[in-house]
This record gives C-alpha cells, structure tokens and sequence, in this order.
C-alpha cells in the first residue's frame, strides 16, 4: 500500500498542498495524462503540459528546417513551431485528412505544437 492509500479518504481528496502538509511528494499523487497515437504506438503526455487541440491546419514552412519540422504557425499573436513525431520517430508519412490535429504544448517553458496524422490506412 502507498502513503497516499493510506490518508483518510478526506485528505487523498484535498489534493496536492494536503499532501505535502502530510510529508507525500507531490510526484506520488495520481496524474493525467493525455493519450494519442502515432500508427500502432500509443504515447502519452502530462495533462498539465497541454495547451490545447486545435484542429489541423497547414503551418507556413520554413526554408532549410529539417522534415519534421513542418512549420509555424500563429497561435494568438506568437509564433509556434509544427513538429511531426512520425517524422522524427522515423514512421512511414501519411496524408493529413479530417482526424487531423494538431496538440500545443509547453515543454521546457516553450511552446511547441505536434500537428500529425492521428491515423494512416494500413
């Protein structure tokens, strides 16, 4: 059983600072993630790293950027850059269609955003 099972039922409830106060790293406490898959992996993403899910639309390239990157786009007056994991995870390119999405992210106090095939025909 971990220390978090065993608070009263009250305290697992209150969450994150009751935690603490009771000596349990916050890293101990359950957490969300978001999942999404690239072919036939499933991969996941800390909740509280995604920004939204927009719906697919094409970024505007950048000259010389490798392949995976597939652009940038305007996301309410900043500019952030497109990278297709497909690509860089080395799967095989698929069409981009109406399942298509792309998911913002902050990572490392930057924003990026994953815009890729949810989905190929096999």
């Amino acid at each position: 059983m971990s220390a978090l099972e065993d608070l009263e039922p009250a305290v697992r409830s209150a969450g994150i600072a009751t935690a603490a106060a009771a000596g349990i790293s916050p890293a101990a406490l359950p957490r969300e993630y978001l999942s999404f898959r690239l072919g036939a992996e499933e991969y996941g993403i800390d909740i509280l790293k995604v920004q939204e899910i927009r719906g697919y639309e094409p970024p505007t390239r950048i000259t010389g950027a490798p392949s995976f990157i597939r652009g940038v786009t305007n996301l309410r007056g900043g500019i952030v850059p497109i990278i297709d994991l497909r690509i860089q995870f080395g799967m095989d390119d698929c069409a981009y269609d109406g399942t298509t999405v792309t998911i913002v992210l902050t990572v490392a106090k930057r924003v990026i955003g994953n815009g890729g095939p949810t989905r190929c025909p096999t």
